[in-house]
C-alpha cells in the first residue's frame, strides 16, 4: 500500500514540478525543441571520480540528433526513486508526449538494482545517485560506465516538529547513529530517549549516509523496529512513531522536499545550516552530494545525445523547473 501510495504522490508531485514542461511546450515538438530540448559529495574513497567541471553553456553539438528522438526510439532510462520526476519532465520535453504517457514509459529499479539492470544490458541511461560500496566493488561501475554529475542534492535529517531541537552538529549526529546520544536532552532537548531511523544497506540514502555523515564511524545495529524499508517509509515512521517527538531519520532533500513531504515534520540544522535549494546549490550546506546521469561505454547514441544536453544551459534548467537542484550556476 506505501508502494501504491508513493507511486500516486510521485505522479501528482511530477504533473506539479513538470507541469512547467507542457505550458511551456509550443504546439509543434520541433519548435519546443529548438527552444530547449530535454532532459548517490564526493567520496573520500579512491573509487570516486573527480568532481565533473561546470558544463559548457551551448546547445549546438547535440540539436540535430536530440530533435530526431521520439517516444518509439526514446531511450530505455532507469535510476533513483527520487529522480523519477526527472525522467518524467525528461521524456516530455524531448518526445513532446503527454504527462500520462511520460509515466507509462518510466519504470525505475531504485539505486543500485538500475546499476545492476544497466550492468545487464537492460537500460541505456540511469538518472541516479551514487551506488553503495558492494555494487561498486562488484560492477567496478566507475570504470564500466560514463558517469556524469548533472545535478545536486543532500543528505538531510528530519524530526518531529514538537522536538524542541532545530540544530545539530555533525559530531552529534554520529553519535546518535552510533549509540553514544541515547536521550534528547544531551542535545539540547527533552529528557526522552533518542529514536533514530536508518535504511538498508542497498539503499541510495543509506549510501550518502555512510560516505558523508558517518565516515567510517560504525553504525549501531539495526533492529526490527528501527529500520525502514523504503524511503516513504521512513519519512512515515518518524511522523507516526509513538505520537511523539522523540524520532529522528534521514532522507535525500529533493525526496523528502518536494516528493514525499509530511505534515508535523521539519528538517534540522546541521553544523547550522539549513538544508535548502540555495545552501545546496552553493555547497555551503556540507552534506550535499551529486546525482548523476550515467551511460555504458558503448552507448545508446539517444541516450548520449540526452546525457550530452543535460549539461547544458537549457538542460540545467529543466532540472530547475522540475524543483532540483542544478549542477551550474544558474
Amino acid at each position: 500500500m506505501k508502494r501504491f501510495l508513493s507511486l500516486i504522490l510521485v505522479s501528482a508531485i511530477c504533473l506539479s514540478l513538470c507541469g512547467c514542461v507542457n505550458n511551456k511546450t509550443e504546439d509543434t515538438k520541433s519548435t519546443a525543441l529548438s527552444q530547449t530540448s530535454t532532459a548517490d559529495t564526493t567520496k573520500t574513497e579512491t573509487t570516486i571520480p573527480e568532481k565533473t567541471a561546470a558544463p559548457e553553456e551551448t546547445t549546438a553539438p547535440v540539436i540535430n540528433t536530440i530533435s530526431a528522438i521520439t517516444l518509439e526510439n526514446y531511450p530505455v532510462v532507469d535510476g533513483s526513486t527520487a529522480t523519477i520526476p526527472l525522467a518524467i519532465g525528461l521524456i516530455q520535453k524531448i518526445t513532446g508526449c503527454t504527462s500520462a504517457q511520460a509515466e507509462e514509459s518510466i519504470a525505475f529499479n531504485t539505486t543500485d538494482a538500475s546499476y545492476q539492470a544497466m550492468a545487464d544490458g537492460l537500460s541505456d541511461l540511469l538518472l541516479v545517485y551514487e551506488p553503495a560500496q558492494p555494487t561498486i566493488d562488484a560492477l567496478d561501475v566507475f570504470k564500466t560506465m560514463d558517469m556524469r554529475e548533472i545535478g545536486l542534492d543532500a543528505l538531510v535529517f528530519i524530526v518531529n516538529e514538537d522536538n524542541p531541537v532545530n540544530s545539530l552538529t555533525s559530531d552529534q549526529v554520529r553519535g546518535i547513529y552510533s549509540g553514544e546520544i541515547t536521550n534528547w536532552s544531551e542535545v539540547g532537548g527533552d529528557d526522552v530517549p533518542i529514536v533514530a531511523f536508518q535504511r538498508p544497506e542497498l539503499s541510495g540514502s543509506q549510501t550518502l549516509m555512510l560516505n558523508l555523515m558517518m565516515k567510517g564511524t560504525q553504525m549501531m545495529t539495526l533492529t526490527t523496529e528501527t529500520i525502514s524499508a523504503g524511503m516513504a517509509d521512513i519519512i512515515e515512521d518518524i511522523s507516526a512513531f509513538d505520537n511523539s517527538a522523540n524520532a529522528i531519520g534521514y532522507s535525500v532533500y529533493y525526496y523528502a522536499k518536494n516528493m514525499y513531504t509530511q505534515p508535523g515534520l521539519k528538517f534540522i540544522s546541521v553544523d547550522d545550516v539549513l538544508p535548502s535549494n540555495e545552501t545546496i546549490n552553493s555547497r555551503e550546506y556540507g552534506f550535499t552530494n551529486p546525482f548523476y546521469g550515467v551511460i555504458p561505454l558503448d552507448p545508446n547514441p539517444q541516450a548520449k545525445a540526452i546525457l550530452d544536453w543535460l549539461l547544458t544551459k537549457d538542460g540545467q534548467q529543466l532540472l530547475v523547473d522540475c524543483g532540483y537542484v542544478p549542477i551550474m550556476e544558474m
